[in-house]
């Protein structure tokens, strides 16, 4: 009997124990995990808003660089190398052109970016010409790429001022 009432004290006590300290316990661990989601969802929406001030802070400073480079650089070389490379694709037969030159680093007076599409002959003429001596650019990257019936070329240079 002693063991029987024994047992039923600690049944009670574990009861106790139970409806006491575990039950609250579960709902201040709800609460937390919220708390902590809410502050997950808030940090990965500040890092995201941060990622975009960065962005943009990095274009302006490039913004700033670039607009620098052209006051600084004699506006003379950016035009007499953009002038020679539209005078060879005006002569060569390809299409889809879209060319960039901007400000180069010294000793370059531009950086040019060109991408083009053609028959494979007329693409490899028109590299020919741009790399040709006395043209006054110089490769950092040329990439053909097939596209039947075309290839496309993608070209980055620098520009030294010399045109054709």
């Amino acid at each position: 009997m002693r063991t029987r009432i024994a047992a039923g004290l600690l049944v009670l006590a574990a009861i106790a124990v139970y409806l006491a300290v575990t039950v609250p316990l579960h709902g201040r661990e709800a609460a937390a995990g919220e708390q902590y989601r809410r502050a997950r969802d808030e940090r990965r929406d500040a890092r995201a808003r941060l990622a975009e001030l960065e962005r943009r802070e990095a274009a302006r400073a490039r913004a700033a660089s670039a607009l620098a480079a052209a006051r600084s650089a004699p506006a003379t070389g950016v035009r007499e190398v953009r002038r020679g490379v539209v005078d060879l694709v005006n002569r060569s037969r390809v299409s889809a052109v879209r060319l960039g030159v901007r400000p180069g680093r010294p000793p370059a007076a531009a950086a040019v970016t060109l991408s083009a599409e053609g028959a494979f002959t007329d693409v490899v003429r028109l590299t020919s010409d741009l790399a040709r001596a006395g043209q006054g650019l110089v490769f950092d990257r040329v990439r053909l790429v097939s596209r039947p019936p075309r290839v496309a070329l993608d070209v980055d240079a620098a520009g030294l001022g010399a045109g054709p």
